[in-house]
C-alpha cells in the first residue's frame, strides 16, 4: 500500500500540471488564435495520432502488462524491451506508408504543409516510442517530473511565439515538439536503464500475442483522433474549432482521474497473475472509489459552470462552446467508469477478445451518432454522439463482466449515493453566488472554491468517507513528522 499511495501522489502531481497547464495556456490561445486556426490543428493533431496508434500496434497495454511481470528480472527485461522496440518501429513503417496515402486523400482539409512538416516528424519519432516500460517499472516519480518540465517548457513557448491568427502552425509546433522532446528523453533514458538492442531481437514471437490488444487500440481510438476528421468532413473548420476546445478541456479532466489506472494496473496484472483475488477486489474497490470521489462533483460543477468556464476560458468567440460542455459534463464519469471494466478488469483478466467485441459494438454506435449528429448538429451533434457511445460501452462492460467474472464487486452504492448527495448541494451554492455577483470571473472561482470545500467537509465529516480520512490522516502525519522537534 506505500507504494500506491506514492504512485498516487506522483499521480496527483502529474495530474495537476496537466490541468493548470491549459487553464493557463487555452484562455490565452482562444484570445489569439481564432475557431479556425484552432480547427486546423485539431484536425491535424487528430489525425497525425490515429497513425501513431497504428503504429503502436497494441504494445502500450501489453508492454506494461509483460514489464511488471518481468519487474524483478533485469535480464528478461533487457530481452524484452529490445523485441518490443523492434516491433514498433517496423509497425512504424507500415503506419508511416498509410500515413503518406491519407495525407494524398486529405490533403484539401489539411491544406498547410507547415502542419505536414511537423507531424511528420513527430511520427517519426514515436517509432521509438516506450513510455509502456517506465508505466510498468512503475517509475511515476520520473514521467511526473519529465512531464512537467516539458509541458512549463511548452507553456513558455506558447507565450513567447504566438501572437498572431496565423501563429496556429506554431501552436502545432509546440504541441508536436513535446511530444518528440519526451520520445526523446524517454527513449535514452530506456537505453541507460537496460543497454536493449534491436539486433537479431525476435519480435515475431509477439504479434501473436498483441494483435487484440492493437485492435482494441484502434477501435478506441475511433471517438479520440477520428471524431475530428467526422467532423471536418461533414462540417466546417470553425465547427472542429468549437469541438476541439470542448473535447480537449473534457479529456484533460477525464485524464485526472483515468491516470489513476495506470498506478493500479501493474499491481492488478501482477496479483491476478498470482492468484491472489482478495487483494485485485481491494484494489478495484480503491480505483472505483477514486472514480466516483472525483467524477460525480466534476460532471455537476462543469454543467453548472458550463456559461462562466466559456466565457472565462474561451472567449466571445467561442461562446456556443458553452452548450457543446453541458452535454458533455458527464463525460469524465462514464469514461472513467468505462476504462475502469475494460483496462484492470477485462484485459486485467485476459478478456480482451470479450471487451474487443464490446468496442467494436460501441464503434459501430460512434459511426452512426457521429455521422447523423455532425450532419444536422455540428459540433453539438458531436458531442452527443460521443456521450451515447459511451453509455452504451458502459453498460456492455458491464453485464459483460457480471456474466464472466460474477465474484467480482464493480459497484460501490455507498461511494455513489454519498458523492452524489455532497455534489447535489453545488445547486444552491451556485444559485447563491449567481445571485450575488455578475461577473463571470468571479462566479467562476468562488463557485469552484466554496464547492470542493462543502464537497469534501460533507464526505468527511457527514458521511465519514474512510478513504479521505485515511488520506488526510496519513498526510498529517507525514506533514509532523517534517517538522523539527525542539529539544527538551
Amino acid at each position: 500500500m506505500p507504494g500506491i499511495k506514492r504512485n498516487l501522489f506522483f499521480n496527483f502531481l502529474l495530474s495537476l500540471s496537466q490541468i493548470l497547464v491549459p487553464l493557463v495556456s487555452i484562455p490565452y490561445i482562444s484570445r489569439v488564435l481564432d475557431p479556425e486556426g484552432i480547427g486546423r490543428v485539431g484536425f491535424m493533431d487528430a489525425f497525425t495520432y490515429y497513425f501513431i496508434v497504428i503504429a503502436e500496434a497494441g504494445i502500450m497495454v501489453y508492454g506494461i502488462r509483460e514489464i511488471a511481470r518481468l519487474r524483478d528480472d533485469e535480464s528478461g527485461l533487457k530481452k524484452l524491451v529490445g523485441e518490443l522496440i523492434a516491433l514498433h518501429v517496423r509497425t512504424s513503417v507500415v503506419s508511416l506508408v498509410l500515413y503518406l496515402l491519407g495525407v494524398w486523400m486529405l490533403w484539401g482539409k489539411i491544406g498547410d504543409v507547415r502542419l505536414l512538416y511537423f507531424s511528420f516528424a513527430f511520427l517519426l519519432m514515436n517509432a521509438w516510442a516506450c513510455e509502456w516500460y517506465f508505466i510498468g517499472r512503475e517509475r511515476f516519480g520520473y514521467i511526473a517530473l519529465r512531464s512537467l518540465l516539458i509541458r512549463l517548457a511548452g507553456l513558455a513557448c506558447i507565450f513567447l511565439l504566438i501572437n498572431y491568427p496565423d501563429d496556429y502552425h506554431i501552436y502545432y509546433a509546440i504541441i508536436a515538439g513535446s511530444g518528440i522532446l519526451t520520445g526523446v528523453w524517454n527513449i535514452s533514458i530506456l537505453a541507460i536503464d537496460t543497454g536493449f538492442s534491436i539486433k537479431g531481437a525476435d519480435w515475431k514471437k509477439h504479434l501473436s500475442k498483441v494483435w487484440v490488444t492493437y485492435l482494441i487500440s484502434l477501435l478506441y481510438s475511433i471517438p479520440l483522433y477520428i471524431d475530428h476528421v467526422i467532423l471536418r468532413l461533414l462540417s466546417t473548420s470553425v465547427a472542429v474549432g468549437f469541438y476541439t476546445f470542448s473535447i480537449k478541456l473534457l479529456r484533460v479532466s477525464t485524464a485526472v482521474i483515468s491516470d489513476s489506472f495506470l498506478v493500479f494496473f501493474p499491481r492488478i496484472s501482477s496479483h491476478h497473475a498470482a492468484d491472489e483475488k482478495q487483494e485485485v477486489q481491494t484494489r478495484l474497490n480503491q480505483n472505483f472509489e477514486v472514480i466516483f470521489v472525483l467524477a460525480i462533483p466534476l460532471g455537476m460543477g462543469i454543467y453548472l459552470l458550463a456559461d462562466e468556464i466559456t466565457q472565462v476560458f474561451f472567449g466571445s468567440a467561442f461562446s456556443s462552446i458553452s452548450r457543446n460542455l453541458q452535454a458533455l459534463a458527464f463525460y469524465p464519469l462514464l469514461r472513467c467508469y468505462s476504462l475502469f471494466l475494460s483496462n484492470p478488469i477485462l484485459i486485467g483478466h485476459q478478456k480482451e477478445k470479450l471487451f474487443l467485441r464490446n468496442l467494436a459494438a460501441s464503434s459501430i454506435v460512434f459511426f452512426m451518432l457521429a455521422i447523423a449528429g455532425s450532419f444536422y448538429l455540428a459540433d453539438y451533434g458531436l458531442c452527443l454522439a460521443l456521450i451515447g457511445s459511451d453509455l452504451f460501452l458502459v453498460i456492455v462492460n458491464y453485464y459483460s463482466v457480471r456474466r464472466t467474472i460474477p465474484y467480482l464487486q464493480l459497484f460501490s452504492l455507498r461511494v455513489v449515493w454519498q458523492s452524489l448527495v455532497a455534489a447535489l448541494l453545488f445547486v444552491p451554492v451556485v444559485y447563491f453566488i449567481f445571485e450575488y455577483s455578475n461577473d463571470a470571473l468571479t462566479r467562476l472561482w468562488m463557485s469552484v472554491l466554496v464547492c470542493v470545500f462543502v464537497y469534501f467537509l460533507v464526505l468527511m465529516f457527514v458521511f465519514k468517507n474512510q478513504a479521505l480520512r485515511s488520506l488526510a490522516q496519513n498526510f498529517r502525519n507525514k506533514l509532523s513528522s517534517s517538522i523539527p522537534k525542539k529539544n527538551e
